[in-house]
């Protein structure tokens, strides 16, 4: 029996795994090829954090502070949101290089595991095992949910998990046992909090249709079994608090921490085209951001699902119990305020209805407890189900087609619709030969292997609907240009003196996506310390500032190195600009820049930034550092000014005259760079690498004092004469100021890779030490062995107060509310450990007196 049951095991894991592998294979996508998916999240986001804990795990060195990130950050929330599967420990096995290649084979391995923890719950709740099972694994595993968001793999974790914790609650309701529950749960959390959030609503749920299902509450024992799972349920979430807390507390420094009552709004999500995600191709990766909920079950379960609401072989009292349970999960994702309370009270911002696969297991459960009953064998219900999923599909896409056309009648935009009509007759033939297969079935026990091929079918069909629209990156470019890269800045590390930064205006590995690719997390991807990000946990306030001072910014999650002045870039520490030309890397600029910390004027803590005005924030704060009135970036005098109108643009055309020898700079807000095109001197100047879609600081070119320069810009943007579009950073100012500021740096001595800051200065008088990293109050400060206050300057940056003479600084990072966290899951583990033997002497005791009492009845 137990060889038996392994055999089951075992045939659920390496089916999905043939499948997966034959989907992989088909597309060329690495490891059976050399296409690999550069695309969406996966390659700008967790190719680069992947990467980063690999070179954590494989040196040793676990460090939670990270310069890498944007100005340093907290890395505790990326670690939590991003890193924290288990799976993940098999990137040891992997170079650097090969990071889209293990992160292929992790989508493989967690999809093949998924078919284990589905398997396994089917086999718990329903006491069989058997070939037919694999139906419903495979369409778990294979659901819309993974083939739209499979290369977010730090989510699938969560499907693993959801069948693990409904078993955990069956074990807690049938035979009082917790830990299996509570390991499940906290677990689920621990891997994702995000989804892991979204299993404890499931929780609940589960719970509740569990005890309608077997009456629970009439049961003599009903206090006990509802009092340990509130008690197990409340333990579980507060021994995940070394992972919640730090990481609450340092997403309440994001733009995510905003709120919006719109968010709230009992508004309607979808309408009836939502009935497409039921049949093959309802969704597409160029539909990742907006679409209906993921729903595909296949048309053998839902088939099997309408059947159990159409046959008399089921209660009503369990037809009810079931139309509740989905009811609720519909709901929830349907009206906008419960769908933004399912996601952490934040609606999402692309991937909606992240909640889908929830109300898909439930489906496929309901479905098998169908076939456990026989439906298939009522030959009107499965003519009526078969009937009703074609109709649901016809309505879905008649609603789809048919209002875009109203809508064009009306006189509006005719709405994109991206959804290919063959995947309809696809659909519709795939869910009548579905009811055939299952009739068959009734008949005659063998053709259980022909359902099973059709599943096969639609959810191979179904991925490859998704991954068929999905570009792809090349593995063998990719290899090769992160090791010339790699090495490069390496080289440029080992030259430059701790405590600089490096920015890569041109990066070679462009060529190796398939997409636009902005470059955002390539510090994280290559160690070394920069100035951009893309992540949901990017400080805000810190993102705010650079922005303020001309750096890019799209959107709260994102924040770029294009942008930068010399001025900036001496403020920043940045000492080297790379590019590569002729497929080599070349230091460009050498800015010679101070480093990351250095002595400035006390006039730094009256510097308050002024929003839209990146120019005139960094004169004025030179001058703060500085304690001076001069003027380092100055105007440029506009002697004329014309427009022209050509199609739906306006062309500007500036007539300057430079006011000082130096770098001319430009800044307008808003403008879109992307759209729009500058010319000096009748030479266009070159697009940034990254695609800048509203303001930021542009660089026009050197020019000597008194020089004539004609600018034309041409834009849909209006403009004005405003002289301050146009400034020269004062280039012998500005240079005599660096120079004092580099000979009063902070001489650092730490390799910044163990959340530390270490260095030396002699301070010629009492001043302060300006600190170019953000503000966190996760920072301690030590002048000499004494703890001193860390002020918070220019934004969110950080300087400190010294008095004249040498100092020995230390600033040491521990992350905010790890130590809570800590001391919350120790106790909460006792707590349950207690609880655990509590619960086993109750019931031993309540055993014993019931055992008497019936001996004295007798």
């Amino acid at each position: 029996m137990r060889k038996h049951k392994s055999l089951y095991y075992l045939g659920a894991f390496f089916i999905n795994l043939a499948i997966i592998s034959i989907i992989f294979w088909s597309v060329g996508l690495v490891p059976f090829g050399d296409n690999n998916f550069l695309s969406s999240d996966l390659g700008t986001q967790y190719i680069d954090f992947l990467t980063e804990l690999r070179r954590q795990l494989v040196n040793n060195n676990l460090h939670l502070y990270l310069f890498s990130q944007s100005l340093g950050d907290n890395f505790f929330p990326i670690v939590s949101y991003y890193l924290l599967s288990p799976f993940n420990l098999l990137l040891v096995l992997f170079k650097n290089y090969q990071i889209p290649v293990a992160a292929d084979i992790l989508i493989m391995l967690k999809i093949s595991t998924m078919g284990v923890t589905m398997a396994l719950f089917l086999s718990k709740y329903f006491k069989k095992i058997g070939s037919y099972n694999y139906i419903f694994t495979i369409a778990y595993s294979f659901c819309g949910f993974v083939a739209s968001y499979f290369y977010d793999l730090m989510w699938l974790d969560a499907l693993i998990m959801l069948p693990l914790v409904a078993i955990g609650i069956m074990r807690i309701v049938e035979s009082n046992k917790l830990a299996g529950y509570y390991f499940a749960l906290l677990f689920a959390i621990i891997f994702n909090y995000y989804l892991g959030y979204m299993l404890c609503f499931f929780s609940v749920a589960f719970f509740i249709y569990l005890i309608m299902e077997r009456d629970i509450l009439k049961m003599d024992n009903r206090v006990q079994i509802i009092r340990n799972y509130i008690i197990t349920s409340v333990l579980a979430g507060l021994s995940s608090a070394v992972v919640l807390l730090p990481t609450f507390a340092g997403m309440l420094n994001t733009g995510k921490s905003n709120f919006d009552l719109t968010n709230y709004l009992p508004s309607f999500r979808f309408g009836f085209e939502a009935f497409t995600q039921l049949g093959i191709g309802g969704n597409t990766f160029i539909q990742r951001l907006h679409h209906g909920p993921s729903v595909f079950m296949t048309s053998t379960v839902l088939i099997l699902l309408l059947s159990y609401f159409f046959s008399d072989r089921v209660s009503r009292k369990e037809k009810i119990n079931s139309a509740v349970f989905m009811g609720i999960l519909v709901v929830s994702m349907l009206i906008t305020t419960f769908n933004t309370i399912w996601h952490m009270f934040q609606n999402p911002a692309g991937f909606p209805f992240r909640n889908s696969f929830i109300f898909t297991f439930i489906c496929i459960f309901i479905a098998y407890k169908a076939f456990d009953d026989g439906v298939f064998k009522d030959k009107n219900a499965l003519i009526k189900s078969t009937s009703t999923a074609g109709i649901l599909i016809c309505i879905g896409y008649t609603t789809l087609w048919l209002i875009p056309k109203l809508i064009e009648k009306m006189n509006f935009e005719t709405p994109d619709n991206t959804t290919n009509g063959y995947y309809f007759w696809v659909s519709i033939i795939c869910i009548i030969a579905s009811g055939f297969a299952l009739y068959l079935f009734s008949k005659d026990k063998k053709y259980q292997f022909l359902v099973l091929l059709l599943v096969i079918f639609e959810v191979v069909a179904n991925f490859d609907s998704v991954i068929a629209t999905a570009d792809f990156g090349s593995q063998h470019i990719y290899s090769r240009q992160y090791k010339l890269e790699s090495e490069a800045l390496s080289d440029a590390k080992h030259d430059s003196k701790p405590g600089h930064r490096i920015i890569v205006s041109k990066s070679g590995i462009n060529k190796a996506f398939p997409e636009q690719y902005n470059n955002y997390n390539d510090p994280m991807l290559f160690d070394i310390n920069g100035l951009s990000l893309y992540s949901s946990t990017l400080n805000q306030e810190t993102m705010m500032t650079l922005n303020n001072l001309g750096y890019f910014s799209k959107n709260v999650r994102r924040i770029s190195s294009s942008g930068g002045t010399e001025l900036t870039n001496a403020l920043f520490g940045i000492n080297y600009n790379i590019r590569q030309d002729n497929k080599k890397y070349k230091i460009i600029d050498n800015y010679d820049a101070p480093t990351m910390a250095f002595m400035v004027d006390p006039a730094v803590y009256d510097f308050q930034m002024m929003p839209m005005r990146a120019l005139d924030n960094q004169n004025r704060l030179w001058q703060a550092l500085t304690g001076t009135n001069t003027q380092f970036m100055r105007n440029a005098q506009v002697d004329s000014m014309k427009q022209q109108r050509i199609n739906k643009k306006t062309r500007y055309n500036y007539q300057l005259t430079t006011t000082a020898n130096g770098v001319l700079y430009f800044y307008v807000s808003p403008i879109n760079y992307n759209s729009s095109k500058i010319y000096v001197n009748g030479k266009r100047i070159d697009p940034s690498q990254v695609l800048i879609e509203n303001q930021a600081v542009m660089e026009l070119g050197k020019f000597e004092d008194g020089q004539a320069v004609n600018v034309q810009v041409v834009t849909k943007q209006p403009m004005d004469v405003s002289p301050g579009y146009f400034k020269t950073l004062d280039v012998e100012p500005f240079l005599a100021s660096k120079k004092v500021f580099k000979a009063n740096s902070l001489k650092i001595t730490s390799d910044l890779k163990h959340d530390t800051i270490k260095g030396s200065i002699n301070a010629k008088k009492a001043s302060p030490l300006f600190v170019s990293v953000p503000y966190d109050k996760g920072w301690k400060a030590y002048d000499n062995g004494k703890k001193v206050k860390i002020n918070k300057v220019v934004g969110n940056l950080m300087a400190v107060d010294l008095d004249k003479g040498h100092h020995h600084i230390v600033f040491k990072y521990e992350v905010p509310g790890l130590k809570t966290g800590w001391i919350v899951t120790l106790v909460s583990l006792v707590l349950f450990g207690l609880f655990q033997i509590y619960v086993k002497f109750f019931e031993k005791t309540s055993t014993k007196k019931r055992s008497k009492i019936h001996k004295q009845s007798l």
